[in-house]
């Protein structure tokens, strides 16, 4: 059987596999964050809220609202001060709200 497509045809499946890749790519991605989704949508460290030095401390220090390291979270800090589920505190910030996900380069396990 001798099957000719068209210019059209070749080019327009040519259209629809990448765009079909990146629809399922993007599907792919929105279950991505599992269980960890409640802590990593809060925000407790508003930039708006902060002095010039606290943001520096902060900066300086690398806290980020997610920890890359389940192991290493601030609720498992032994600076870290607060329930966990909503924002803490955190000694080396003046008592300034850390999340519990977070993690900074001044992390010490609680003992």
């Amino acid at each position: 059987m001798d099957r000719r497509f068209s210019r059209r045809t070749v080019l327009l499946r040519g259209l629809q596999l990448p765009l079909a890749g990146s629809v399922l790519a993007g599907l792919s991605a929105c279950d991505a964050g599992g269980d960890a989704g409640q802590d990593a949508a809060l925000v407790c460290a508003d930039p708006g809220k902060m002095t010039s030095a606290q943001e520096s401390v902060r900066k300086t220090l690398r806290y980020t609202e997610q920890s890359s390291d389940s192991t290493k979270t601030c609720a498992g800090c032994a600076f870290y001060s607060g329930a966990q589920g909503a924002c803490g505190s955190c000694s080396i910030f003046d008592g300034n709200a850390v999340n519990p996900a977070g993690h900074c380069d001044s992390w010490s396990a609680a003992s």
